[in-house]
């Protein structure tokens, strides 16, 4: 994760393993998803698996996993931004906001929060691994750069919206996917491709959207 201005405006910016994988898996699988929030297929080379469903079951299982991914997006957005997204009383009182995300993705407790869909679970268990070795190879590759972006952008909406500094924050998740894409999910929570990243003028204009977004957010 990166970090600006930590005591005004505030930007992270994460293109985590864990979110990857989850996408390996769907790619992997070959399961049928779609969504707003759902990415474009992963870059690169993914390894096949054939998981014998019938087409009830693999419309369970894609169903499941779409789930697992809202489940998780929003977990990730609140250590990002260190804010819960409208979870039940019951569940903030069980788990702070850390542990809401290792609820989420749980390789090392053999994907036991999936327990619901055995189908996926074992999805999982077979090609989370795979996934593993697609990031450490496709991270060396991704698109990286130092830009004065997100001070311009956040300087902007402080002028432009009269706010203080401080109500100014977002989270950006990058993912090495297909093409340009992008998707505010939350408020302050930008899902984003590479490529999308990449474009400047794109980006800034995306980022803009998010951190006029996480003006609403209650202060920390």
């Amino acid at each position: 994760m990166r970090t600006s201005g930590p005591s005004s405006w505030r930007m992270s910016l994460d293109r985590g393993q864990a979110a990857h994988i989850l996408l390996y898996i769907r790619d992997a699988c070959q399961l049928s998803v779609s969504g707003l929030d759902v990415p474009p297929p992963l870059r690169g080379d993914v390894h096949l698996r054939h998981l014998n469903l019938s087409p009830d079951e693999h419309e369970e299982t894609s169903r499941a996993w779409l789930e697992w991914w809202h489940r998780f997006i929003l977990a990730e957005g609140e250590v990002q931004l260190g804010h819960r997204f409208g979870a039940s009383g019951d569940e903030v009182r069980i788990r702070s906001i850390g542990e809401s995300r290792t609820f989420a993705f749980d390789p090392g407790e053999g994907f036991a929060s999936l327990a619901d869909s055995p189908p996926l679970r074992g999805a999982a268990m077979k090609s989370w691994r795979d996934g593993v070795e697609w990031f450490g190879l496709q991270e060396s590759q991704r698109i990286r750069h130092g830009s004065m972006i997100p001070l311009t952008v956040a300087e902007s909406v402080i002028l432009d919206k009269q706010v203080s500094p401080e109500r100014v924050r977002a989270a950006v998740l990058v993912f090495g996917v297909i093409g340009q894409w992008s998707h505010l999910v939350a408020p302050g929570l930008l899902l984003c491709s590479d490529e999308t990243y990449a474009d400047e003028s794109l980006f800034a204009a995306e980022l803009r959207r998010a951190f006029e977004s996480g003006i609403e957010l209650p202060l920390d």
